[in-house]
């Protein structure tokens, strides 16, 4: 008897070990992901049938978990990516050519994000938020004809809408 438990338990065993990485692997066809900065809020809210999960907690924890997504809310925020130049500049007038850039920039192409930054005697204007070299150069043919100078650059990004 003993020895027939222990073959089953040797048996089971991997079983029971494997059993968390297959139902990892599964997911479900609706699943969705989403980012949210705070977790416990997004958990909180209804769903669309009207299930609510309700957290309890001490506000320790609440407080804690908080003070963790404010402190790191910057990292996520970034990635590494594209943007293109259309002026940079270190005379006398550089500063107030390179607003007046922006703004003109602004005009066109109100939707696009447009920089500012003065950075190793030059001031410097970058517009776009793009992920891929080939969207940065897509939009670059689009404004070759108003900014014929202009070229792209690798840099740090803040995320593109989707």
């Amino acid at each position: 008897m003993m020895k027939n438990m222990y073959r089953m338990i040797v048996v089971m065993l991997p079983v029971f070990a494997l059993m968390p990485l297959y139902l990892e692997a599964q997911e479900p066809a609706d699943s969705v992901v989403v980012y949210q900065p705070n977790m416990f809020l997004y958990l909180q809210t209804s769903a669309e049938d009207g299930s609510r999960i309700t957290i309890k907690q001490s506000t320790a924890i609440k407080e804690q978990f908080n003070r963790y997504v404010l402190k790191n809310e910057s990292r996520y925020k970034k990635l590494r990516g594209f943007r293109v130049r259309i002026f940079f500049d270190n005379s006398q007038n550089a500063r107030q050519r390179s607003m007046s850039v922006k703004s003109n920039f602004q005009e066109l192409y109100p939707d696009v994000p447009a920089y500012l930054v003065y950075e190793n005697l030059y001031f410097k204007v970058t517009v776009g938020d793009f992920r891929t070299k080939s969207d940065a150069l897509r939009f670059l043919q689009a404004i070759q004809q108003n900014y014929s100078g202009a070229f792209i650059i690798k840099e740090t990004i803040n995320y593109p809408a989707l």
